[in-house]
């Protein structure tokens, strides 16, 4: 039995040296394209998986492109527009916020029978939190593999707390128990929390509440949907009751640094800025994001894809495999903005950090997190959304009417 479990795996790895011998033949003078978008530093940390993906296949040539993100319509746009002039992407990194388009536009290979066949990759995704390969899959079909995320917990200054008399929030906290705390700390010179009115910062509020913009579907839009309203009706009464600065010009990240604030919802990009700034863990903690109806946050992020248009299915994956190894994610964390995708690096403190105290509640907030809600139409649910929560804020109109009055307008863009 042993010679024969001996004589099975020697042809299994003398099949694979054969497939690996088979794509370096098949390789040589090929090329790849890589569509990237960011800043010089995420086009450098590609171009390094670049480079050792070239140690294995020194024959083969890889072009990268590397854009800034205006709007993800244009990014898409662009991308279509490569296609068509015999530049198509065979390896290619999209937002969460693009997926969807992409996807519509039959831009993307499903991984899911890619993953099933490859070991490292099948390895990979049981890493990877569940919520975040949701995210990035349609109809039961993944098409990207995450290589860095983003969420919201809530950040407190605790010697505010500590003066007041007033214990640390704890995970599970209400919205009433958050309510009550921000009106607790708000005085003359300090306000008991920030409210951002970015889209991203504000997804956390309709996560707990149990709603989201669009519904189930992926394509209806919910602006209006109840949940949706409470949670603006909510976010209004801190705004009337001055426990937040104004949410449309306040820059609330540069407040709390500067101990204007007691309360403020972020992520892990902050905290570099922050603890240059002199905040230490003596000074401030994080807690999960208070509950209505459920325990929630928000998640974004992005993954890299395979071109459904790549005629070198084999070496996109194999490419697509140094783009999502441990090697590559961590250097995509090292410059403290994204949250590793995986468990195994993002409750690591050698890669994300001691400081605050409880730094690894960030990843458990990726875990329970809901994804921003983008649609294909996502640009323009953005811009109405927002538009909209202006117009409560500065006490233009009701929130029922605003929402209503976005709802309609969605609807009629997207017909």
């Amino acid at each position: 039995m042993k010679k024969q479990i001996k004589k099975i795996a020697a042809l299994g790895i003398t099949a694979a040296m054969a497939l690996s011998a088979s794509m370096l033949a098949s390789a040589e003078g090929e090329t790849l394209r890589v569509l990237n978008w960011g800043n010089t530093e995420e086009e450098q940390i590609a171009n390094d998986a670049i480079a050792r993906f070239n140690e294995a296949y020194p024959d083969v040539t890889v072009e990268q492109t590397c854009v800034p993100v205006e709007s993800w319509s244009d990014f898409v746009q662009k991308w279509i527009t490569m296609c068509t002039s015999g530049e198509t992407p065979d390896v290619i990194s999209i937002g969460l916020e693009a997926a969807q388009m992409a996807v519509s536009n039959d831009l993307l290979l499903p991984l899911n029978d890619i993953i099933d066949a490859d070991e490292d990759l099948t390895a990979k995704k049981s890493e990877y939190a569940e919520v975040l390969l949701d995210g990035f899959s349609v109809d039961g079909n993944i098409y990207g593999l995450p290589n860095g995320t983003q969420t919201m917990v809530v950040y407190y200054n605790k010697e505010m707390f500590d003066a007041a008399g007033i214990a640390y929030p704890q995970d599970g906290w209400t919205w009433d128990e958050f309510m009550e705390t921000a009106r607790a700390l708000t005085t003359d010179e300090v306000y008991g929390f920030g409210l951002s009115s970015s889209y991203f910062q504000l997804t956390p509020w309709w996560a707990t509440n149990d709603a989201s913009l669009v519904a189930d579907d992926g394509v209806t839009p919910t602006i209006n949907s109840e949940g949706i309203v409470e949670a603006v009706t909510f976010l209004n009464d801190m705004v009337k009751e001055g426990v937040t600065p104004d949410p449309i010009s306040s820059d609330v990240y540069t407040m709390f640094s500067a101990k204007k604030l007691a309360m403020v919802g972020a992520g892990r990009w902050v905290l570099n800025t922050w603890i240059d700034a002199g905040l230490t863990n003596d000074t401030f903690d994080c807690v999960q994001w208070p509950v209505n109806k459920k325990e929630g946050s928000v998640y974004g992020g992005s993954a890299w894809c395979i071109s459904s248009a790549t005629e070198h299915q084999d070496l996109a994956v194999a490419l697509l495999k140094e783009m999502v190894s441990d090697e590559t994610l961590t250097a995509v964390a090292a410059g403290g903005q994204q949250v590793p995708p995986t468990e195994g690096l993002a409750t690591d403190t050698a890669i994300m950090g001691t400081t605050p105290d409880n730094i690894l509640g960030i990843w458990k907030a990726v875990t329970i997190a809901s994804p921003i809600s983008a649609p294909t139409y996502f640009g323009d649910l953005e811009q109405t959304t927002l538009r909209a929560l202006e117009e409560v804020f500065s006490g233009a109109k009701e929130p029922q009417a605003a929402l209503d009055d976005a709802q309609a307008e969605i609807e009629s863009a997207i017909q």
